[in-house]
């Protein structure tokens, strides 16, 4: 399991799973799946001014967020940043994240005539969308000793990371650091997902650029490791 960082754009949101909801919510199991899937959306309007049908448009979210949970998928976030740690992010894009039983599941979704004859036309010439489809990561351990978890620590959040690699043997000494340390195992890490989207279904992905989505028990968790003295002094100058 991958447990390097990133080093050019890293973004903090406070997950919101749906009410009815829950994080190993699946489908049938009778159902041929290969294994959980994510989608990954980033974008939304730079520019409302450009929008040609502003009614049509707000029809979107509601649409599609019905048809995306009779798949049997749900919504992990779909809203900004919270908190932007490094590099930079418009201020009007947005981040929505949803799981699926598997990634068959949510190709069939995107290629359905209801999305792409029905839905997604009510988004047409409404801001720019970059879209992809991840498959699950395999399951880490988690750490016996989890110290850096506050007893309150009750709401989910999640890190996004962009990462790409300019210098493959500073990077090397780092991921080694990081790994050794186990700072994120005892901060409650979990890893959804990363890598490069199994399939792109739209827009255009960052050349070059790996994707790492973690799920951390709450943002105090996430911060004590990242801002701490054993990280901030000793393994993110490498």
């Amino acid at each position: 399991e991958q447990l390097s960082l990133w080093a050019t754009l890293c973004l903090g949101i406070a997950a919101t799973f749906g009410a009815n909801s829950a994080f190993s919510e699946t489908l049938d199991p009778a159902q041929a799946c290969s294994k959980d899937g994510y989608m990954l959306v980033m974008g939304g309007v730079e520019d409302q001014s450009t929008v040609p049908d502003m009614e049509r448009a707000q029809k979107y979210g509601p649409a599609v967020w019905d048809l995306v949970e009779s798949y049997g998928a749900f919504y992990m976030v779909r809203k900004a940043p919270d908190v932007v740690y490094e590099g930079d992010w418009p201020d009007w894009k947005a981040g929505v994240i949803s799981k699926w039983p598997c990634r068959e599941t949510g190709l069939t979704f995107w290629h359905s005539d209801a999305y792409q004859n029905e839905v997604k036309p009510l988004r047409k010439d409404a801001g720019a969308y970059d879209v992809g489809m991840f498959n699950a990561a395999n399951p880490g351990t988690p750490a016996e000793n989890q110290d850096y978890v506050p007893e309150a620590c009750t709401e989910p959040f999640l890190i996004v990371g962009l990462t790409k690699v300019t210098d493959a043997e500073a990077y090397g000494r780092y991921s080694k650091a990081i790994r050794a340390s186990n700072l994120p195992r005892r901060a409650g890490y979990k890893l959804l997902f990363g890598g490069q989207p199994a399939e792109v279904l739209e827009g255009t992905w960052p050349e070059g650029y790996a994707t790492m989505v973690s799920l951390y028990p709450c943002r105090a968790a996430w911060e004590a490791f990242y801002t701490g003295a054993p990280y901030v002094s000793d393994i993110k100058p490498l």
